[in-house]
């Protein structure tokens, strides 16, 4: 029997946004990159994995530039969070080289549910600060100066 594959991002979280253009729009990126990863052959997964990890680490330098234009910073669970999903792409990457249906397993269980945790909880409460200290991201691309694509 064929296992669906559940996204990061929900559809639901797809259409009804956090509130924050620039993130949101991260979110919905990281959650493409890991689409690609966990459906393409064993020959692309470096170069898709390699795409995913930048991406949230981007993401991961503009939300620590949104937050100092407010003039606060991210709390250690927020950090240790983005440190764990970093190392989670890292882990696939050393995996990949000798099991790729476990690399495989770890990203279609393990990494959809701790971003989806992480977006409704951390990403939630960073937002709600954002917005309640009238800060956000510039959505004009030549604006955004922040991160490296």
């Amino acid at each position: 029997m064929a296992r669906s594959i559940i996204r990061p991002i929900s559809r639901t979280l797809r259409t009804e946004r956090l509130g924050h253009d620039a993130i949101d729009a991260d979110h919905v990126e990281i959650s493409d990159y890991w689409f690609q990863a966990v459906n393409c052959q064993p020959i692309q997964f470096p170069f898709l994995i390699a795409r995913m990890k930048k991406s949230m680490i981007n993401h991961f330098a503009r939300e620590d530039a949104i937050m100092a234009r407010v003039d606060a910073a991210l709390c250690s669970c927020h950090r240790h969070e983005h440190d764990m999903l970093v190392g989670l792409c890292d882990r696939a990457a050393r995996l990949s080289k000798y099991d790729w249906r476990a690399t495989q397993r770890l990203l279609r269980d393990e990494f959809p549910v701790l971003v989806r945790e992480h977006i409704i909880c951390m990403d939630q409460l960073l937002i709600l600060h954002i917005n309640t200290c009238g800060g956000s991201a510039p959505t004009d691309e030549s604006r955004r100066g922040d991160y490296v694509r």
